[in-house]
């Protein structure tokens, strides 16, 4: 089986998750992808990963703006790619590339399949995805409250949607040569609540910063890790500051080791504005046996099971952040069980190995057109969505 993968958020989880699927889904894969993500940050490992998993990689430029000539020279570059390599199926990734892998399809009858990685629904964004969800043959939402969300703004037919999540392989991560309590010149015992977030409005890393503010003033002795960059960074140094926390506090750039680094944290926070299906980092956490607090936002709700494997608070809500932290620094026992909690939910709903045979099942269905079968399991409860560097301790590697 041949499918053309399409995307052009070649960034953070989004560009984590197409290597996943192009080294773990046994087909032959061709990735069209940008040769750098306008606007953002791009992940140019990821071509080399999906190279040496035999994927052939298409770079053409595309930009964030549907309407460009860029996004027009695309759009023409993958009809033509599409008719000469005759994919089974042509998978588009996110909002941009996605558009285009659907229009460029949609004129040659090759079936096709969607991932938004992530809906933020935008009126305008929706009008454009109600008229591609006619030519789109199977819609995967990446986590039960995502599907929710589709089918109560319309975008497509329930009959055509399946619900496969986000997964990670069940190997623990490499080691990392970043010692975080050296960094912060502090003793073994010492509490580090961390995150790991790009500095994106999406992830709300100055949320994140006001709760470690909160916390801090509670207890003298916890220090804090940030791992991520982004557009928001200033806005992070100058929270961090405003905080009077930044001889506590590390902030790490430039650095593709946050998944080895979750591993030190006693406990990972979050602060989502919004997520796809289950995000990366709270996989990463469950594997490596720490303790989080999430925000209650559409695809973390599906992440862990609260009180039990993790920890809800509302979305932009320093405070109550800062207790759900504090609440599990407090009670070592809860912070074990709810960890081991968590590694067992992971490996029965995160396993990158029976997502993949799952999205092979949906390719192949795809390009049979045929039923899809069940589609989403509806939720418990309905969400509604309502979108000076010196001073710190700073490492960038």
């Amino acid at each position: 089986m041949r499918v053309l993968q399409v995307m052009e958020a070649i960034e953070g989880g989004t560009a984590r998750h197409l290597r996943y699927v192009v080294g773990h889904v046994p087909v032959e894969h061709v990735v069209v992808v940008p040769p750098e993500r306008s606007f953002g940050l791009t992940d140019t490992d990821a071509y080399e990963v999906m190279r040496a998993a035999g994927a052939r990689v298409e770079l053409v430029p595309m930009t964030r703006s549907l309407v460009s000539s860029d996004n027009l020279l695309a759009l023409a570059r993958i009809r033509s790619l599409i008719k000469r390599w005759k994919p089974d199926v042509v998978h588009g990734h996110s909002s941009i590339g996605a558009a285009l892998a659907r229009m460029a399809a949609a004129t040659t009858g090759t079936p096709t399949v969607y991932t938004p990685n992530g809906l933020f629904p935008w009126l305008s964004a929706m009008a454009v995805e109600r008229a591609l969800g006619r030519v789109t043959d199977v819609f995967v939402a990446s986590s039960p409250s995502e599907a929710q969300l589709v089918q109560q703004l319309r975008l497509v037919p329930r009959e055509r949607m399946v619900v496969v999540p986000n997964g990670i392989e069940m190997d623990p991560a490499p080691p990392t040569s970043i010692d975080v309590r050296k960094e912060l010149g502090v003793s073994p015992d010492t509490p580090i609540v961390g995150s790991v977030a790009r500095l994106v409005p999406q992830k709300a890393p100055e949320v994140y910063v006001r709760a470690c503010g909160i916390i801090a003033a509670r207890d003298p002795d916890v220090h804090f890790v940030l791992v991520g960059e982004g557009p928001l960074d200033k806005m992070v140094e100058n929270e961090i500051l405003r905080a009077g926390i930044e001889d506590r506090f590390l902030l790490i750039q430039h650095c593709n080791e946050g998944p080895s680094l979750i591993g030190q944290f006693d406990v990972f926070a979050l602060s989502s504005r919004y997520e796809a299906g289950a995000a990366f980092a709270p996989m990463e956490a469950m594997r490596a046996g720490t303790p989080m607090v999430l925000t209650d936002v559409i695809g973390n709700h599906d992440a862990i099971d609260d009180g039990r494997s993790g920890l809800f608070v509302e979305p932009e809500d320093p405070s109550s952040l800062a207790e759900a932290v504090l609440s599990l620094l407090d009670d070592p026992a809860r912070r074990q069980s709810i960890a081991l909690e968590a590694r067992r939910r992971l490996e029965e709903r995160f396993d990158v190995a029976v997502i993949s045979s799952r999205l092979l099942d949906v390719y192949e269905l795809a390009a049979r057109r045929e039923p899809l079968g069940p589609a989403a399991a509806p939720l418990e409860r309905r969400h509604e969505v309502r979108p000076r560097r010196s001073a710190l301790r700073l490492r960038a590697s």
